[in-house]
Protein backbone atom coordinates (compact mmCIF):
# COMPACT_ATOMS: atom_id res chain seq x y z
CA UNK A 1 0.00 0.00 0.00
CA UNK A 2 1.13 3.43 -1.07
CA UNK A 3 1.91 5.74 1.67
CA UNK A 4 -0.36 8.25 0.32
CA UNK A 5 -3.73 6.38 -0.29
CA UNK A 6 -6.33 6.27 2.06
CA UNK A 7 -6.02 2.59 4.01
CA UNK A 8 -9.28 0.00 2.68
CA UNK A 9 -11.60 -0.71 5.27
CA UNK A 10 -11.24 -3.90 6.45
CA UNK A 11 -12.87 -5.70 9.46
CA UNK A 12 -16.06 -4.98 11.63
CA UNK A 13 -16.57 -2.27 13.20
CA UNK A 14 -16.79 -3.89 16.52
CA UNK A 15 -13.21 -5.53 15.86
CA UNK A 16 -11.90 -2.00 15.25
CA UNK A 17 -13.55 -0.71 18.46
CA UNK A 18 -12.39 -3.31 20.07
CA UNK A 19 -8.98 -2.79 19.11
CA UNK A 20 -8.95 0.78 19.51
CA UNK A 21 -10.36 0.25 23.24
CA UNK A 22 -7.59 -2.33 24.22
CA UNK A 23 -7.03 -3.66 27.49
CA UNK A 24 -9.56 -0.89 29.29
CA UNK A 25 -12.42 -2.94 29.59
CA UNK A 26 -12.97 -3.19 33.25
CA UNK A 27 -13.52 0.46 32.85
CA UNK A 28 -16.07 -0.29 29.67
CA UNK A 29 -17.89 -2.97 32.30
CA UNK A 30 -17.62 -0.43 35.08
CA UNK A 31 -19.18 2.17 32.63
CA UNK A 32 -22.05 0.40 31.93
CA UNK A 33 -22.82 -0.88 34.87
CA UNK A 34 -23.02 2.81 35.91
CA UNK A 35 -25.20 3.71 33.17
CA UNK A 36 -27.95 1.26 34.20
CA UNK A 37 -28.43 1.90 37.59
CA UNK A 38 -28.57 5.58 36.74
CA UNK A 39 -31.08 5.10 34.01
CA UNK A 40 -33.05 2.77 36.69
CA UNK A 41 -32.85 5.44 39.34
CA UNK A 42 -33.96 8.10 36.46
CA UNK A 43 -37.17 5.95 35.59
CA UNK A 44 -38.26 5.42 38.80
CA UNK A 45 -37.63 9.24 40.09
CA UNK A 46 -39.59 10.05 37.14
CA UNK A 47 -42.54 7.79 37.75
CA UNK A 48 -42.27 8.71 41.58
CA UNK A 49 -42.93 12.35 40.58
CA UNK A 50 -45.50 11.89 38.11
CA UNK A 51 -47.50 10.21 40.32
CA UNK A 52 -46.92 12.94 43.40
CA UNK A 53 -47.94 15.86 40.55
CA UNK A 54 -51.09 14.50 40.16
CA UNK A 55 -51.91 13.66 43.40
CA UNK A 56 -51.08 16.83 44.84
CA UNK A 57 -53.65 18.31 42.08
CA UNK A 58 -56.49 16.55 43.74
CA UNK A 59 -55.14 18.21 47.51
CA UNK A 60 -54.75 14.36 48.79
CA UNK A 61 -52.45 13.72 50.85
CA UNK A 62 -51.53 9.72 50.24
CA UNK A 63 -51.33 7.58 47.94
CA UNK A 64 -52.79 4.45 46.57
CA UNK A 65 -51.94 2.82 43.30
CA UNK A 66 -50.34 0.80 41.04
CA UNK A 67 -46.78 2.13 39.11
CA UNK A 68 -46.31 -0.82 36.69
CA UNK A 69 -45.86 -4.06 38.94
CA UNK A 70 -45.47 -2.70 42.44
CA UNK A 71 -48.81 -1.44 44.70
CA UNK A 72 -47.92 1.65 46.53
CA UNK A 73 -49.50 2.64 49.18
CA UNK A 74 -48.03 5.94 51.13
CA UNK A 75 -47.94 9.54 52.14
CA UNK A 76 -47.32 11.77 49.74
CA UNK A 77 -44.04 12.89 51.91
CA UNK A 78 -42.74 9.63 51.71
CA UNK A 79 -42.55 9.47 48.07
CA UNK A 80 -41.37 12.48 48.35
CA UNK A 81 -38.41 11.66 49.96
CA UNK A 82 -37.98 8.40 48.38
CA UNK A 83 -38.18 10.28 44.60
CA UNK A 84 -35.30 12.84 46.61
CA UNK A 85 -33.08 9.99 47.20
CA UNK A 86 -33.57 8.24 43.89
CA UNK A 87 -32.45 11.92 42.34
CA UNK A 88 -29.94 12.41 44.52
CA UNK A 89 -28.25 8.50 44.12
CA UNK A 90 -28.09 9.55 40.10
CA UNK A 91 -26.12 13.05 41.44
CA UNK A 92 -23.75 10.71 42.78
CA UNK A 93 -23.31 8.08 39.75
CA UNK A 94 -22.94 10.96 37.33
CA UNK A 95 -18.92 11.22 38.67
CA UNK A 96 -18.21 7.91 37.37
CA UNK A 97 -20.15 8.42 34.58
CA UNK A 98 -18.17 11.41 33.65
CA UNK A 99 -15.19 10.18 35.45
CA UNK A 100 -14.89 6.88 32.88
CA UNK A 101 -15.54 8.00 29.73
CA UNK A 102 -13.09 10.91 29.79
CA UNK A 103 -10.29 8.49 31.26
CA UNK A 104 -10.95 5.96 28.74
CA UNK A 105 -10.76 8.65 25.75
CA UNK A 106 -7.48 10.12 27.45
CA UNK A 107 -5.79 6.58 27.49
CA UNK A 108 -6.89 5.55 24.00
CA UNK A 109 -5.62 9.12 22.90
CA UNK A 110 -2.27 8.11 24.57
CA UNK A 111 -1.92 5.02 23.81
CA UNK A 112 -2.75 5.65 19.86
CA UNK A 113 0.21 8.48 19.51
CA UNK A 114 2.71 6.08 21.45
CA UNK A 115 2.18 3.07 19.96
CA UNK A 116 1.83 4.88 16.26
CA UNK A 117 5.53 6.45 17.39
CA UNK A 118 7.05 3.29 18.62
CA UNK A 119 5.62 1.64 15.24
CA UNK A 120 7.01 4.39 13.06
CA UNK A 121 10.78 4.14 15.41
CA UNK A 122 10.86 0.47 14.68
CA UNK A 123 9.66 0.45 11.07
CA UNK A 124 12.10 -0.18 8.20
CA UNK A 125 13.57 3.09 6.15
CA UNK A 126 12.00 1.26 3.24
CA UNK A 127 8.66 1.95 5.20
CA UNK A 128 9.74 5.17 6.55
CA UNK A 129 11.30 6.59 3.02
CA UNK A 130 7.57 6.19 1.42
CA UNK A 131 5.62 8.71 3.85
CA UNK A 132 4.70 11.60 2.68
CA UNK A 133 5.87 14.92 4.48
CA UNK A 134 3.67 15.87 7.21
CA UNK A 135 2.12 12.36 7.06
CA UNK A 136 3.15 11.14 10.65
CA UNK A 137 2.43 14.43 12.10
CA UNK A 138 -1.18 14.61 10.29
CA UNK A 139 -1.82 10.80 11.53
CA UNK A 140 -0.41 11.32 15.07
CA UNK A 141 -2.79 14.98 15.43
CA UNK A 142 -5.60 15.36 13.56
CA UNK A 143 -6.43 11.28 12.64
CA UNK A 144 -5.45 10.54 16.33
CA UNK A 145 -7.95 13.47 17.73
CA UNK A 146 -10.75 11.95 14.92
CA UNK A 147 -10.17 8.48 16.31
CA UNK A 148 -9.98 9.86 20.11
CA UNK A 149 -13.15 11.24 19.18
CA UNK A 150 -14.69 7.22 18.23
CA UNK A 151 -13.73 6.27 21.62
CA UNK A 152 -15.44 8.98 23.22
CA UNK A 153 -18.41 8.30 20.97
CA UNK A 154 -18.19 4.75 21.89
CA UNK A 155 -18.70 5.29 25.75
CA UNK A 156 -21.63 7.59 24.67
CA UNK A 157 -22.96 4.94 22.86
CA UNK A 158 -22.74 2.49 25.91
CA UNK A 159 -24.04 4.85 28.54
CA UNK A 160 -26.88 5.63 26.17
CA UNK A 161 -27.93 2.14 24.80
CA UNK A 162 -28.42 1.57 28.56
CA UNK A 163 -30.23 4.38 29.19
CA UNK A 164 -32.34 3.66 26.44
CA UNK A 165 -33.19 -0.35 27.51
CA UNK A 166 -33.24 0.36 30.83
CA UNK A 167 -36.33 3.34 30.04
CA UNK A 168 -38.08 1.46 27.98
CA UNK A 169 -38.30 -1.70 30.09
CA UNK A 170 -39.90 1.06 32.89
CA UNK A 171 -42.30 2.38 30.34
CA UNK A 172 -42.78 -1.12 29.13
CA UNK A 173 -43.47 -1.79 33.02
CA UNK A 174 -46.01 1.56 33.11
CA UNK A 175 -47.84 0.83 29.59
CA UNK A 176 -46.83 -1.61 27.38
CA UNK A 177 -48.54 -0.77 24.15
CA UNK A 178 -47.00 3.15 24.03
CA UNK A 179 -43.35 1.55 24.81
CA UNK A 180 -43.80 -1.16 22.30
CA UNK A 181 -44.83 1.79 19.48
CA UNK A 182 -41.94 3.76 20.59
CA UNK A 183 -39.62 0.62 20.77
CA UNK A 184 -40.48 -0.05 17.02
CA UNK A 185 -40.54 3.17 15.66
CA UNK A 186 -37.04 3.35 17.30
CA UNK A 187 -35.74 0.54 15.48
CA UNK A 188 -37.42 1.50 12.31
CA UNK A 189 -35.80 4.84 12.55
CA UNK A 190 -32.40 3.40 13.17
CA UNK A 191 -32.99 1.63 9.72
CA UNK A 192 -34.57 4.32 8.04
CA UNK A 193 -31.76 6.60 8.50
CA UNK A 194 -28.88 3.91 7.36
CA UNK A 195 -28.41 5.46 4.26
CA UNK A 196 -27.95 9.18 5.39
CA UNK A 197 -24.95 7.14 7.97
CA UNK A 198 -23.26 5.69 4.99
CA UNK A 199 -23.10 9.02 3.42
CA UNK A 200 -21.26 10.53 6.33
CA UNK A 201 -18.82 7.63 6.74
CA UNK A 202 -18.03 7.82 2.83
CA UNK A 203 -17.78 11.56 3.89
CA UNK A 204 -15.28 11.07 6.43
CA UNK A 205 -13.04 8.74 4.66
CA UNK A 206 -12.93 11.10 2.13
CA UNK A 207 -11.71 13.66 5.05
CA UNK A 208 -9.26 11.71 6.34
CA UNK A 209 -7.41 11.93 2.81
CA UNK A 210 -8.04 15.24 2.46
CA UNK A 211 -6.63 15.80 5.82
CA UNK A 212 -3.53 14.10 5.11
CA UNK A 213 -3.04 15.59 1.69
CA UNK A 214 -3.75 19.18 3.37
CA UNK A 215 -0.81 18.34 6.12
CA UNK A 216 1.55 16.94 3.26
CA UNK A 217 1.01 20.24 1.23
CA UNK A 218 1.63 22.59 4.08
CA UNK A 219 4.95 20.67 5.50
CA UNK A 220 6.35 20.88 1.86
CA UNK A 221 5.86 24.55 1.56
CA UNK A 222 7.52 24.89 4.96
CA UNK A 223 10.36 22.58 3.61
CA UNK A 224 10.77 25.21 0.43
CA UNK A 225 9.77 28.19 1.94
CA UNK A 226 12.86 30.47 0.96
CA UNK A 227 12.65 28.53 -2.46
CA UNK A 228 9.21 29.87 -3.00
CA UNK A 229 10.63 33.71 -1.54
CA UNK A 230 13.44 34.03 -3.84
CA UNK A 231 11.40 32.65 -6.96
CA UNK A 232 8.19 35.06 -6.07
CA UNK A 233 5.47 32.22 -5.85
CA UNK A 234 4.07 32.93 -2.64
CA UNK A 235 1.01 33.62 -4.45
CA UNK A 236 0.74 30.41 -6.30
CA UNK A 237 1.74 28.33 -2.64
CA UNK A 238 -1.18 30.35 -1.04
CA UNK A 239 -3.37 28.72 -3.75
CA UNK A 240 -1.94 25.53 -3.45
CA UNK A 241 -3.23 25.50 0.23
CA UNK A 242 -6.05 27.19 -0.05
CA UNK A 243 -7.02 24.29 -3.02
CA UNK A 244 -6.35 22.11 -0.02
CA UNK A 245 -8.06 23.83 2.78
CA UNK A 246 -11.09 24.30 0.25
CA UNK A 247 -11.27 20.26 -0.22
CA UNK A 248 -11.18 19.59 3.74
CA UNK A 249 -13.93 22.84 4.03
CA UNK A 250 -16.45 20.69 2.07
CA UNK A 251 -15.75 17.21 3.32
CA UNK A 252 -15.94 18.50 6.82
CA UNK A 253 -19.32 20.32 6.16
CA UNK A 254 -20.81 17.61 4.68
CA UNK A 255 -19.95 15.13 7.80
CA UNK A 256 -21.09 17.66 10.33
CA UNK A 257 -24.81 18.20 8.47
CA UNK A 258 -25.45 14.15 8.09
CA UNK A 259 -24.18 14.02 11.67
CA UNK A 260 -26.28 16.72 12.85
CA UNK A 261 -29.25 15.59 10.47
CA UNK A 262 -29.69 12.15 11.62
CA UNK A 263 -30.28 12.98 15.60
CA UNK A 264 -31.97 15.57 14.85
CA UNK A 265 -34.26 13.69 12.68
CA UNK A 266 -35.14 11.31 14.54
CA UNK A 267 -35.44 12.92 18.04
CA UNK A 268 -38.28 15.05 15.90
CA UNK A 269 -40.04 11.93 14.88
CA UNK A 270 -39.80 10.90 18.56
CA UNK A 271 -41.32 13.90 19.83
CA UNK A 272 -44.22 13.74 17.16
CA UNK A 273 -44.63 10.12 18.69
CA UNK A 274 -44.82 11.42 21.85
CA UNK A 275 -47.78 14.17 20.80
CA UNK A 276 -49.63 11.46 18.99
CA UNK A 277 -49.52 8.90 21.50
CA UNK A 278 -50.39 11.33 24.50
CA UNK A 279 -53.54 12.12 22.97
CA UNK A 280 -54.51 8.54 22.56
CA UNK A 281 -53.84 7.23 25.98
CA UNK A 282 -55.53 10.79 27.19
CA UNK A 283 -58.37 9.16 24.81
CA UNK A 284 -58.25 5.61 25.70
CA UNK A 285 -57.30 6.13 30.25
CA UNK A 286 -59.35 8.99 30.38
CA UNK A 287 -58.14 11.84 33.06
CA UNK A 288 -58.76 9.44 36.02
CA UNK A 289 -55.35 8.11 35.36
CA UNK A 290 -53.34 11.57 34.86
CA UNK A 291 -50.73 10.02 37.26
CA UNK A 292 -50.06 7.05 35.40
CA UNK A 293 -50.11 8.99 31.82
CA UNK A 294 -47.64 11.39 33.18
CA UNK A 295 -45.24 8.98 34.14
CA UNK A 296 -45.46 7.11 30.92
CA UNK A 297 -44.88 10.33 28.72
CA UNK A 298 -42.01 11.15 31.43
CA UNK A 299 -40.12 7.99 30.94
CA UNK A 300 -41.00 7.99 26.84
CA UNK A 301 -39.87 11.12 26.84
CA UNK A 302 -36.54 10.45 28.30
CA UNK A 303 -36.17 7.39 26.47
CA UNK A 304 -36.69 9.55 23.22
CA UNK A 305 -33.70 11.88 24.49
CA UNK A 306 -31.69 8.25 25.28
CA UNK A 307 -32.79 7.13 21.78
CA UNK A 308 -31.15 10.47 20.08
CA UNK A 309 -28.08 10.11 21.66
CA UNK A 310 -27.73 6.44 20.85
CA UNK A 311 -28.37 7.53 16.98
CA UNK A 312 -25.99 10.71 17.40
CA UNK A 313 -23.31 8.63 19.02
CA UNK A 314 -23.56 5.48 16.54
CA UNK A 315 -23.25 7.89 13.44
CA UNK A 316 -20.30 9.80 15.41
CA UNK A 317 -18.33 6.38 15.70
CA UNK A 318 -19.47 5.48 12.16
CA UNK A 319 -17.94 8.56 10.98
CA UNK A 320 -14.57 8.14 13.05
CA UNK A 321 -14.20 4.89 11.71
CA UNK A 322 -12.08 5.83 8.36
CA UNK A 323 -9.75 7.82 10.86
CA UNK A 324 -9.65 4.84 13.11
CA UNK A 325 -9.01 2.59 10.32
CA UNK A 326 -6.43 4.85 8.80
CA UNK A 327 -4.46 4.85 11.84
CA UNK A 328 -4.55 1.09 12.99
CA UNK A 329 -3.39 0.59 9.04
CA UNK A 330 -0.73 2.88 9.40
CA UNK A 331 0.44 1.26 12.98
CA UNK A 332 -0.27 -2.30 10.95
CA UNK A 333 2.36 -1.32 7.83
CA UNK A 334 5.07 -0.23 10.28
CA UNK A 335 4.76 -2.94 12.55
CA UNK A 336 5.06 -5.31 9.42
CA UNK A 337 7.98 -3.54 8.56
CA UNK A 338 10.20 -4.23 11.34
CA UNK A 339 13.76 -5.46 10.45
CA UNK A 340 14.80 -8.99 11.72
CA UNK A 341 16.39 -8.54 14.82
CA UNK A 342 20.07 -10.52 14.95
CA UNK A 343 21.07 -11.97 18.00
CA UNK A 344 25.42 -12.13 17.77
CA UNK A 345 27.22 -9.70 19.05
CA UNK A 346 29.48 -7.63 16.86
CA UNK A 347 32.82 -8.07 17.29
CA UNK A 348 35.36 -5.84 15.84
CA UNK A 349 35.20 -4.97 11.83
CA UNK A 350 37.99 -6.76 9.89
CA UNK A 351 36.22 -6.88 6.72
CA UNK A 352 33.16 -5.47 4.72
CA UNK A 353 32.25 -7.21 1.80
CA UNK A 354 28.99 -7.45 -0.80
CA UNK A 355 28.68 -10.61 -2.79
CA UNK A 356 27.07 -10.04 -6.27
CA UNK A 357 24.59 -7.84 -4.77
CA UNK A 358 21.41 -6.53 -6.88
CA UNK A 359 18.95 -4.36 -5.40
CA UNK A 360 15.99 -2.42 -6.94
CA UNK A 361 13.13 0.26 -5.76
CA UNK A 362 10.64 -1.19 -8.39
CA UNK A 363 10.71 -4.60 -9.94
CA UNK A 364 12.28 -4.50 -13.17
CA UNK A 365 14.05 -1.44 -12.49
CA UNK A 366 17.36 -2.32 -11.13
CA UNK A 367 19.31 0.75 -9.74
CA UNK A 368 22.37 -1.74 -8.55
CA UNK A 369 23.59 -4.70 -10.24
CA UNK A 370 26.35 -7.62 -9.45
CA UNK A 371 28.36 -5.65 -6.75
CA UNK A 372 31.07 -7.55 -5.27
CA UNK A 373 33.74 -5.95 -3.11
CA UNK A 374 36.06 -6.53 -0.16
CA UNK A 375 37.34 -3.84 2.51
CA UNK A 376 39.77 -4.83 5.28
CA UNK A 377 39.31 -2.57 8.95
CA UNK A 378 40.98 0.58 8.50
CA UNK A 379 41.02 1.26 4.97
CA UNK A 380 39.61 4.06 3.44
CA UNK A 381 37.15 3.90 0.84
CA UNK A 382 36.45 6.58 -1.70
CA UNK A 383 32.95 6.41 -4.13
CA UNK A 384 32.60 8.46 -7.24
CA UNK A 385 30.21 7.86 -10.37
CA UNK A 386 27.75 10.53 -12.25
CA UNK A 387 24.31 11.44 -10.93
CA UNK A 388 22.04 8.90 -10.38
CA UNK A 389 24.83 5.75 -11.35
CA UNK A 390 23.68 4.28 -7.49
CA UNK A 391 26.22 5.74 -4.88
CA UNK A 392 22.99 7.20 -2.40
CA UNK A 393 21.40 3.53 -2.72
CA UNK A 394 25.15 1.77 -2.06
CA UNK A 395 26.00 3.93 1.63
CA UNK A 396 22.20 2.28 2.95
CA UNK A 397 22.67 -0.85 1.73
CA UNK A 398 25.92 -0.23 3.78
CA UNK A 399 24.21 1.39 6.91
CA UNK A 400 21.57 -1.62 6.53
CA UNK A 401 18.93 1.11 5.96
CA UNK A 402 17.83 -1.11 3.24
CA UNK A 403 18.32 -4.84 2.02
CA UNK A 404 19.53 -6.44 -1.24
CA UNK A 405 17.21 -8.51 -3.23
CA UNK A 406 19.72 -11.02 -4.12
CA UNK A 407 23.31 -11.62 -3.29
CA UNK A 408 25.32 -11.24 0.62
CA UNK A 409 26.28 -8.41 2.63
CA UNK A 410 29.05 -10.36 4.86
CA UNK A 411 30.82 -8.42 8.25
CA UNK A 412 33.82 -10.24 9.02
CA UNK A 413 32.25 -13.05 6.96
CA UNK A 414 29.38 -13.26 8.66
CA UNK A 415 25.38 -12.24 6.93
CA UNK A 416 25.17 -8.14 8.40
CA UNK A 417 21.62 -9.66 9.79
CA UNK A 418 22.69 -11.93 11.74
CA UNK A 419 24.43 -8.99 14.46
CA UNK A 420 22.39 -7.42 17.07
CA UNK A 421 21.25 -3.89 15.73
CA UNK A 422 22.38 -2.62 19.19
CA UNK A 423 25.89 -3.44 18.30
CA UNK A 424 25.50 -2.41 14.85
CA UNK A 425 24.08 1.16 15.62
CA UNK A 426 27.04 1.86 18.25
CA UNK A 427 29.88 0.89 15.59
CA UNK A 428 28.47 1.74 12.54
CA UNK A 429 27.78 5.91 11.94
CA UNK A 430 27.10 8.12 8.83
CA UNK A 431 27.49 11.61 8.27
CA UNK A 432 24.50 12.60 5.59
CA UNK A 433 25.09 15.26 2.56
CA UNK A 434 22.70 17.60 4.17
CA UNK A 435 23.26 18.41 7.97
CA UNK A 436 20.25 17.65 10.11
CA UNK A 437 20.11 19.77 13.80
CA UNK A 438 18.05 19.33 16.17
CA UNK A 439 16.66 22.44 17.91
CA UNK A 440 18.16 21.87 21.22
CA UNK A 441 21.67 22.74 22.19
CA UNK A 442 24.96 22.04 21.05
CA UNK A 443 25.82 19.03 23.70
CA UNK A 444 22.66 17.37 22.81
CA UNK A 445 23.12 17.71 18.94
CA UNK A 446 26.14 15.67 19.48
CA UNK A 447 24.61 13.24 21.94
CA UNK A 448 21.77 12.43 19.56
CA UNK A 449 19.43 10.54 22.66
CA UNK A 450 22.76 9.10 23.38
CA UNK A 451 23.82 8.46 26.64
CA UNK A 452 27.37 10.13 25.88
CA UNK A 453 29.50 11.37 28.64
CA UNK A 454 30.64 14.90 28.38
CA UNK A 455 33.99 14.15 27.71
CA UNK A 456 33.13 12.29 24.86
CA UNK A 457 31.14 14.90 23.23
CA UNK A 458 34.39 16.83 23.52
CA UNK A 459 36.61 14.48 21.72
CA UNK A 460 34.08 13.63 19.05
CA UNK A 461 34.20 17.87 18.85
CA UNK A 462 37.57 17.98 18.57
CA UNK A 463 38.17 14.89 16.17
CA UNK A 464 35.21 17.27 13.67
CA UNK A 465 37.32 20.40 14.72
CA UNK A 466 34.91 22.11 15.76
CA UNK A 467 35.75 22.46 19.33
CA UNK A 468 37.02 25.84 19.25
CA UNK A 469 34.06 27.21 17.69
CA UNK A 470 31.67 25.97 20.44
CA UNK A 471 33.84 27.57 22.55
CA UNK A 472 34.30 30.97 21.49
CA UNK A 473 30.30 31.07 21.29
CA UNK A 474 28.77 32.85 24.35
CA UNK A 475 26.63 29.80 25.54
CA UNK A 476 29.67 26.86 24.98
CA UNK A 477 28.41 23.59 24.59
CA UNK A 478 25.02 24.64 26.18
CA UNK A 479 24.60 27.24 22.84
CA UNK A 480 20.88 26.68 21.37
CA UNK A 481 21.15 25.60 17.84
CA UNK A 482 18.73 23.85 15.11
CA UNK A 483 17.98 23.38 11.16
CA UNK A 484 17.39 27.25 10.78
CA UNK A 485 19.68 28.90 14.01
CA UNK A 486 21.63 32.15 12.90
CA UNK A 487 24.40 30.67 15.21
CA UNK A 488 26.16 28.12 13.15
CA UNK A 489 27.28 28.49 9.36
CA UNK A 490 26.60 25.40 6.66
CA UNK A 491 30.46 24.49 7.50
CA UNK A 492 29.82 24.26 11.49
CA UNK A 493 26.57 22.62 10.86
CA UNK A 494 28.32 19.56 9.02
CA UNK A 495 31.40 19.81 11.21
CA UNK A 496 28.46 19.05 14.63
CA UNK A 497 27.15 15.74 12.42
CA UNK A 498 30.51 14.69 12.11
CA UNK A 499 31.19 15.05 15.68
CA UNK A 500 27.70 13.62 16.07
CA UNK A 501 28.80 10.44 13.86
CA UNK A 502 32.24 10.43 16.10
CA UNK A 503 30.68 10.59 19.73
CA UNK A 504 29.87 6.43 19.96
CA UNK A 505 33.85 5.73 19.15
CA UNK A 506 32.09 3.95 15.94
CA UNK A 507 34.51 1.32 14.05
CA UNK A 508 32.73 2.11 10.66
CA UNK A 509 31.97 5.43 9.12
CA UNK A 510 29.97 6.06 6.25
CA UNK A 511 30.06 9.86 4.77
CA UNK A 512 27.56 10.70 2.12
CA UNK A 513 29.20 13.65 -0.05
CA UNK A 514 30.51 15.07 3.13
CA UNK A 515 31.89 18.95 1.42
CA UNK A 516 30.00 18.66 -1.86
CA UNK A 517 28.15 22.41 -0.32
CA UNK A 518 31.22 23.89 1.64
CA UNK A 519 33.68 26.47 0.89
CA UNK A 520 37.49 25.64 0.88
CA UNK A 521 37.79 26.78 4.39
CA UNK A 522 35.49 24.07 5.79
CA UNK A 523 36.53 21.46 3.10
CA UNK A 524 39.88 21.75 4.57
CA UNK A 525 38.76 21.58 8.38
CA UNK A 526 36.70 18.78 7.48
CA UNK A 527 39.67 17.09 5.22
CA UNK A 528 41.80 17.61 8.14
CA UNK A 529 39.20 15.93 10.48
CA UNK A 530 38.83 12.84 8.42
CA UNK A 531 42.35 12.44 7.99
CA UNK A 532 43.06 12.49 11.95
CA UNK A 533 40.40 9.13 11.68
CA UNK A 534 41.82 7.74 8.92
CA UNK A 535 43.98 5.07 11.39
CA UNK A 536 41.03 4.80 13.82
CA UNK A 537 38.42 3.03 11.83
CA UNK A 538 37.08 2.11 8.16
CA UNK A 539 35.38 4.83 5.71
CA UNK A 540 33.50 4.69 3.22
CA UNK A 541 33.59 8.30 1.53
CA UNK A 542 30.99 9.01 -1.14
CA UNK A 543 32.71 12.19 -3.49
CA UNK A 544 31.82 14.80 -5.45
CA UNK A 545 34.81 16.37 -5.08
CA UNK A 546 38.04 14.63 -6.53
CA UNK A 547 39.95 16.97 -3.83
CA UNK A 548 38.18 14.61 -1.53
CA UNK A 549 39.87 11.52 -2.49
CA UNK A 550 43.58 12.47 -1.38
CA UNK A 551 43.08 10.56 1.54
CA UNK A 552 41.30 7.47 0.38
CA UNK A 553 43.56 4.33 0.02
CA UNK A 554 41.30 2.86 -2.95
CA UNK A 555 38.34 3.92 -4.45
CA UNK A 556 35.13 2.25 -6.07
CA UNK A 557 33.99 4.33 -9.46
CA UNK A 558 30.20 3.09 -10.09
CA UNK A 559 28.22 3.58 -13.16
CA UNK A 560 24.96 2.81 -14.49
CA UNK A 561 24.03 0.87 -10.76
CA UNK A 562 27.17 -1.11 -11.77
CA UNK A 563 31.07 -1.43 -9.69
CA UNK A 564 33.16 -0.83 -12.69
CA UNK A 565 36.34 -0.20 -11.04
CA UNK A 566 37.56 -0.62 -7.39
CA UNK A 567 41.46 0.07 -7.00
CA UNK A 568 44.28 2.57 -6.04
CA UNK A 569 43.75 6.22 -7.25
CA UNK A 570 47.20 5.65 -9.45
CA UNK A 571 45.72 2.93 -11.39
CA UNK A 572 42.60 4.51 -11.87
CA UNK A 573 43.83 7.02 -13.37
CA UNK A 574 46.02 4.89 -16.17
CA UNK A 575 43.22 2.63 -16.64
CA UNK A 576 39.59 3.63 -16.02
CA UNK A 577 38.12 6.16 -18.48
CA UNK A 578 35.48 8.16 -15.67
CA UNK A 579 38.22 8.63 -13.27
CA UNK A 580 40.95 9.66 -15.30
CA UNK A 581 37.82 12.14 -17.32
CA UNK A 582 36.64 13.16 -13.50
CA UNK A 583 40.53 14.15 -12.53
CA UNK A 584 41.08 15.96 -15.17
CA UNK A 585 38.06 18.03 -15.48
CA UNK A 586 38.87 18.92 -11.63
CA UNK A 587 42.21 20.01 -12.27
CA UNK A 588 40.72 22.01 -15.02
CA UNK A 589 38.95 23.65 -12.75
CA UNK A 590 41.29 24.21 -9.93
CA UNK A 591 43.37 26.18 -12.89
CA UNK A 592 40.68 28.18 -13.90
CA UNK A 593 39.83 29.05 -10.13
CA UNK A 594 43.86 29.37 -9.76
Amino acid sequence: MLAQESPAPSGSMRKRVSLLIGDRRGAVVALSACSILSAFTEAAMLALVAQVAATLVTGAKHLSTHIGPFHVHSSLGTLIAIAFGFALARVVLQIPLSRLPARISADVQAALRTRLFDAFSRASWEVQSQDREGQLQETMTSQVMQATGGAQQATILINSMFMFLVLMASALALNALAAVIVGFTSVLLFGLLRPLRARGVKSARGLSKAQVSYAGGVAEAIRVAEETQVFGVTGAQRTRIEGFVAASQILYFRTQVLSRLVSNLYQSVIYLLMVAGLAGLYYLAGPGHAGSLGGVILVLTRAGTAGQLVQGAYQGLAQAMPFIERTQEVERRYRESRPLEGEVALPAVRTVSFENVDFSYNEGRPVLSEITFQVSGGEVIGIIGPSGAGKSSLVQLLLQLRVPDKGRYLVNGVPVGEFSRDDWHRQVSYVPQEPRLLHATVAENIRFFRDIPDEDVERAARLASIHEDIVSWQEGYDTLVGPRADAVSGGQQQRLCLARALAARPEVLVLDEPTSALDPHSEALIGESLKALKSELTLFIIAHRMSTLDMCDRVMVIVDGRLVAFDTKALLQRENPYYRNASQLAAGSAEHRG
